[in-house]
């Protein structure tokens, strides 16, 4: 389950790939360019030979604010194939975009940093931010565990619901987001930002995920229904408790301190995806 297909690139003179090492070589030569930031595929080995590179371009940010909309993702495609495959995915970022991201709640405004590998960094700088935005809130963590073990409770509240009014797709839609928030639950009781879904099996595996619950989550994910995600919610909810918590003990005021969250609107928005 974790065999890395690829090997992790951890220098740019490590990079085989003859269209990326040049963007790259030349992208280091600019002025405007501090730092370059792997993740992805290349960054966890989780991809096959062909995968594409995903970076963050470290820039002034003077450079940073001239680029109109459009030009704030270089995208490059090898054409010499049929059908042509991507190659190149970069995003040009500078310290204001640090300073945004820094602020959220958000997992996704997270993640990149857990799994990036810094290869350019001359001044330190990147490698700097990226711990930064690497590092789970500790002192959130309490907030953050309420806020995602609500949203399994209520995802399954609201399916059965629906399955008692005979609402079979909006059943099926809340059991869809019951296994999505304890996916996020599950990382958040790790203490760990929640990475993108795409690689799930492998990230949870890396984090030491226990049999009995992995065979929980492929349970539920093959057959979303009550009887695979009550003992998923349940299973989760104990986990919680056996870390000392008391919370899921008393869900109304659990309820109440979540959506009362003080000064983190986003995370509030983020509940009702």
């Amino acid at each position: 389950m974790t065999e890395q297909r690829i090997p992790i690139v951890r220098s740019i003179e490590e990079i085989e790939d003859p269209m990326a090492r040049k963007r790259l070589d030349d992208l280091i030569n600019e002025s405007y360019v501090k730092g370059v930031m792997l993740w992805g595929s290349r960054a966890t080995g989780f991809g096959t030979p062909d995968t594409d590179w995903d970076a963050l371009i470290y820039v002034t940010d003077e450079y940073y604010h001239s680029l109109e909309l459009k030009d704030t993702i270089w995208l490059e495609h090898d054409e010499s194939v049929e059908p042509k495959r991507l190659v190149i995915d970069f995003s040009p970022i500078s310290d204001a975009w640090f300073r945004q991201q820094i602020e959220s709640p958000l997992d996704i405004d997270h993640f990149p940093y857990v799994e990036g590998v810094v290869i350019h960094d001359p001044t330190g700088k990147l490698e700097e931010w990226r711990q930064k935005l690497a590092s789970y809130p500790e002192e959130q963590h309490l907030d953050r565990l309420k806020n995602k073990f609500f949203l399994v409770g209520g995802s399954l509240g609201n399916a059965f619901i629906d399955s008692e009014r005979g609402q079979t797709h909006d059943m099926k839609l809340n059991m869809y987001r019951a296994i999505v928030a304890a996916v996020n639950l599950w990382f958040t009781i790790k203490k760990s930002w929640t990475p993108p879904l795409k690689w799930w099996s492998r990230h949870v595996k890396n984090l030491g995920i226990d049999d009995e619950t992995y065979d929980l989550f492929c349970k539920a994910l093959d057959d979303p229904s009550m009887e695979t995600l009550r003992p998923l919610y349940v299973h989760l909810r104990e986990m919680i408790i056996a870390e000392g918590y008391e919370f899921p003990n008393e869900p109304m005021l659990t309820f109440l301190e979540t959506i009362h969250t003080d000064g983190r609107p986003a995370q509030i928005r983020h509940s009702y995806m």
